[in-house]
């Protein structure tokens, strides 16, 4: 029994504190609410203590906004406003004589007034005042007689007579927005709205609390809303431009107040008028759309039932559709699998384009920097020499407008679903240009790149005539994906071929190095069997000098030989391994030259060739001696090799910011296409069965001279000889010691 008299006790216990919570939460809410001047600054708190009482506040008339109740009260919804925000600030503003808008404004700019509630902020009163955040959003409709619009724009009230509120916010707005409407400004809602109702204007803009409030309270029946403007009353308070302190108190207080209080305002004063129903539009719709209801119906089901047959057909043609690109795709990948000979796929590759889905197709490749055209099909035999035009006449370069070009430039595919003539000729580059593309047949177009690892290799363009299909986008997809296909077989295809030149270059060097090698080496052996064979022929004799004298040089000359091939061999592998690297320091190219010059004096004896070296002032740079001394040396022992016993010449020219080097011979020279490969690895101008070398001079230097930031260039004519200039920077000298040069 005791146990039970505890059990209840307990639970008494229990649901008078869960009385006492709900009791605590409903009626001592407020008693936790913010006060708006917890949250003043120190400057704030000392400007309000020392003029809360001066703070004038202007009103202005115009219901149910603001206007003057039958007890003679200020009274609407900005002047509830103002009474919350007093409560909420704990202050009583002094209240200034109500007045039209008009006037209230000129009471602010004057000084007059200090703060006035209900104002929309548009860029004319923002000269003078500055707005706090909106507390209410009022829409702006358009309000006519019933019988005349049932809807209306602004841009359809051209030449209508338009009510409006002087200096309200909405006339402000059209005013600027809208200067061709006739405007008719009246000096409050109520006033326009009469003048409405009795016709003595078309239209009347206002917003939806003035229209609500009036309509009930001087029974205005004969009122329609025909529409609502783009511009709404976003009410705030204003003040003065130079009270941005009064500005920061007034937002403070107007946080405090919570969404019920504003909807219990808004509650307050906009009524929702209803109308009879039988003058309801909606009404006889729906009394329409009962008396169709049957016929809706069964129209439906028959509607319903072809809907269906078309989404079958529909979906078959789509899955047939699937599977011609299926298949498509699939011998696509066939093709493109069967050679490694890029030309004759991409050929194929064309042909199978324009059967399944195009009516011509080319494509251009990147060849060595350079656009060429690898491929090209017609479906119309008689229309192919068109493409070999097209393709000599006017190819895909930068540039020019051609799709293939623009591609080219934005790496991003182009579809033009539907082409007139004009299209084309924007194209073009003439109108020869454009009565190819019109000849061949183009009336819907697809232009997608080859790209692979972020390289543009090419451009796939499709063409479809008159009577053939529209291309979009899920052709635009399947050109896209026979691309994809086209660009890893075209890659893989010239990787292959990159690698088998590759190895016929290894194979022909080791070849070049192995002779070249062998050569010194059998020179040696054969030097050193000589004194082998002086020393002991006779041993009892002493030996003979004159014999060491001769071969010792040559021994000499052949390891040195040696010794430049191992060190060329050496400097192309720092090269591709990137520890490339320069020792600067002063230097005169003009002693480079000079020492040189010397080292290559047997070399210039052997060859016959004089040598003429023109240097003027010094030409002192920041620069590796050892790698200049390199340069300087392959281009001079290539001059050596190729001069024929010509004359040399050698120049050392300083200018104001280079150094010109130039080594010119007057040998056998080469053609001018064989320039661009003179400076890559293992490459000649001329067979190696004729001349020696591992073809890395020219290489070496031109990576020396680029590592300085200079340039090394060639002019030569066949049988006229050659002539090497390298322009090299200063590097780090300063420009007092170039001037003083």
């Amino acid at each position: 029994m005791l146990r039970e008299q505890v059990r209840v006790h307990r639970w008494l216990v229990l649901a008078g504190l869960i009385v006492l919570a709900g009791a605590a939460f409903v009626f001592g809410r407020g008693l936790f609410e913010g006060n708006a001047r917890d949250a003043f600054t120190p400057e704030e708190r000392e400007w309000f203590e020392r003029n809360a009482g001066n703070i004038v506040f202007g009103p202005y008339i115009n219901a149910p906004l603001s206007f003057i109740n039958e007890k003679g009260e200020l009274s609407g919804i900005t002047a509830d406003y103002v009474r919350l925000l007093e409560e909420k600030l704990g202050v009583e503003f002094r209240e200034a004589p109500p007045t039209t808008v008009r006037e209230v404004l000129q009471n602010m700019r004057a000084g007059r007034v200090d703060l006035t509630s209900g104002l929309t902020r548009t860029p004319e009163r923002m000269e003078y005042l500055v707005f706090s955040e909106p507390y209410v959003r009022v829409p702006i409709l358009i309000v006519v007689r019933q019988g005349t619009w049932e809807r209306l724009t602004l841009e359809e009230m051209r030449g209508l007579r338009i009510s409006v509120g002087e200096n309200f916010g909405a006339h402000d707005y059209l005013k600027r927005t809208h200067p061709e409407l006739q405007l008719v400004p009246v000096p409050n809602d109520l006033e326009g709205l009469l003048r409405l109702s009795t016709g003595e204007v078309d239209a009347m803009i206002l917003h939806v609390t003035a229209l609500s409030f009036h309509v009930k309270q001087e029974s205005l029946s004969n009122l329609h809303v025909a529409g609502r403007i783009p511009f709404e009353y976003e009410l705030a308070m204003a003040v003065r431009k130079d009270e941005w302190i009064l500005l920061r108190i007034i937002q403070k207080g107007l946080d405090q107040i919570t969404e019920r209080e504003k909807e219990t305002i808004w509650r307050r004063w906009v009524y929702e008028r209803s109308s009879p129903f039988y003058r309801d539009p909606l009404f006889w719709r729906v009394v329409v759309i009962l008396l169709m209801g049957v016929a809706v119906v069964v129209g439906t089901v028959i509607t319903w039932n072809k809907a269906l047959k078309r989404q079958v057909r529909a979906r078959t043609h789509e899955l047939a559709e699937a599977h011609r690109n299926v298949s498509f795709l699939a011998e696509a990948s066939l093709i493109l699998s069967e050679t490694l000979d890029y030309s004759q796929t991409l050929s194929r590759l064309g042909e199978l384009c324009v059967r399944h889905f195009a009516d011509w197709c080319v494509i251009d490749v990147m060849v060595d920097g350079r656009i060429r055209r690898l491929a090209g099909a017609h479906v119309s035999p008689t229309k192919r020499p068109l493409l070999d035009t097209l393709a000599e006449r006017y190819p895909a370069r930068e540039g020019s407008s051609s799709p293939a070009s623009e591609v080219l430039r934005t790496h991003q595919p182009r579809l033009y679903p539907e082409m007139s003539e004009e299209e084309i000729r924007a194209t073009c580059e003439n109108e020869e240009h454009t009565q190819l593309i019109v000849a061949l047949g183009t009336r819907s177009a697809i232009t997608v790149p080859l790209i692979s690892r972020g390289n543009m290799l090419g451009v796939l363009t499709l063409g479809s005539g008159p009577l053939g299909r529209r291309y979009g986008s899920k052709e635009l997809e399947l050109a896209q994906e026979v691309a994809r296909h086209a660009t890893v077989a075209y890659d893989n295809a010239r990787l292959y071929q990159q690698a088998q030149d590759a190895i016929r270059i290894r194979d022909a060097f080791l070849m070049v190095a192995a002779h070249e090698l062998r050569t010194p080496l059998t020179s040696l052996k054969l030097r050193l069997s000589i004194l082998h064979r002086a020393v002991r022929g006779a041993p009892e004799q002493p030996v003979r000098t004159d014999i060491f004298l001769r071969e010792l040089p040559r021994i000499e000359a052949q390891a040195e030989r040696l010794r430049t091939l191992i060190e060329q061999l050496l400097d192309v592998s720092c090269i591709g391994a990137g520890r490339f690297e320069l020792m600067r320091e002063e230097v005169d190219l003009r002693q480079v030259v000079r020492d040189v010059v010397e080292d290559l004096s047997e070399q210039l004896a052997r060859s016959g060739s004089p040598l003429e070296i023109r240097t003027g002032s010094p030409a002192i740079g920041k620069w590796d001696r050892f790698r200049m001394e390199q340069v300087v040396t392959n281009l001079l022992e290539n001059a050596i090799k190729f001069g024929a016993g010509k004359p040399l010449e050698v120049r050392v020219e300083p200018g104001p910011d280079a150094v010109r080097l130039s080594v010119r011979d007057q040998g056998i020279g080469f053609p001018s296409e064989a320039r661009a490969r003179i400076f890559e690895k293992f490459e000649r101008a001329v067979s190696e069965k004729h001349y020696g070398g591992l073809g890395l001079g020219l290489f070496i230097a031109r990576q020396i001279v680029e590592a300085h930031g200079g340039t090394i260039l060639v002019e030569s004519t066949p049988g006229a000889g050659s002539t090497f200039t390298v322009v090299l920077p200063y590097g780090e000298r300063s420009r007092s010691v170039v001037e003083g040069s």
